[in-house]
């Protein structure tokens, strides 16, 4: 069986600054899989290699089989594999239920008059994305606030809405971004059971994370990245325990009594 993704060989530099060199990571379909790193180690640029937001300067990303070269990011979102940013991408002025309607694409095979003329089959999809949108607000729990415009979020409820946004249309793959970046410590274990339960549901699962404890509590394998390089993989326990993780977590061992930091778990 094929992975849901293969990255091989990844390279990219920017004005002779090497952000990443010859890094592949394979996803199991169905998993959940960590990528961590210092800040500056190449993971969100990695990411945007995979989606096709920055062009590679060398290596391959496949995609269920699927030579994703050349293609634009819109192409790639539609293929099944999905993202979530940093920086929160929600519209503001919109509602919830606006929000992840706009999330969802148009059915393939309809043309601009048909959708001009609203064809019964345009209704017909239109009423579908609307009972999906109203499924969508029950699984993130914030169907009380279908109607409210999103810029009166919390942060966390904002990430929450960016997530089903992400998962309107049923992608193979998902990747994230730091999702528990800035939210609220009480709202981290909310946020950690909605992405399981994402899982179950067979949506693989690419997470860039700086909670480490997290990661290794939900991920089945973790790739760790360190100057743009494939430092370590292996299971969560692995690579908790790997001298060169803590090193470049936690600094090199005092050159005078050899003291290092406790393992990452």
């Amino acid at each position: 069986m094929n992975p849901v993704l293969k990255a091989s060989g990844i390279c990219k530099a920017y004005r002779g600054v090497v952000a990443l060199d010859g890094v592949s990571i394979e996803l199991p379909a169905g998993s959940i899989t960590g990528l961590i790193g210092p800040n500056g180690s190449g993971k969100s640029t990695l990411f945007d290699c995979i989606c096709g937001f920055q062009a590679r300067d060398a290596g391959s990303v496949m995609l269920d089989g699927q030579d994703l070269a050349g293609l634009p990011p819109q192409r790639i979102a539609r293929m099944g594999l999905r993202r979530t940013f940093q920086q929160l991408r929600v519209f503001p002025e919109l509602t919830l239920r606006q929000n992840l309607l706009t999330a969802a694409q148009a059915a393939p095979g309809f043309s601009y008059l048909s959708e001009l003329l609203r064809t019964p089959a345009v209704r017909a999809h239109e009423r579908q994305m609307m009972e999906r949108a109203d499924a969508m607000l029950e699984e993130i729990q914030l169907t009380r606030l279908a109607g409210a415009l999103a810029g009166s979020l919390s942060y966390g409820q904002k990430k929450l809405l960016e997530l089903g946004m992400a998962l309107m249309n049923e992608p193979k793959l998902l990747l994230l971004d730091e999702p528990m970046a800035g939210v609220n410590p009480t709202l981290v274990e909310g946020l950690k059971e909605a992405l399981l339960q994402v899982n179950r549901r067979g949506i693989a699962l690419l997470i860039v994370e700086h909670n480490l404890k997290l990661m290794f509590e939900i991920a089945q394998r973790i790739y760790v990245l360190e100057q743009g390089r494939l430092l370590v993989q292996g299971t969560p326990e692995e690579v908790a325990r790997d001298e060169r993780v803590i090193e470049a977590y936690l600094g090199r061992r005092d050159p005078v009594t050899g003291e290092q930091g406790a393992p990452l778990d």
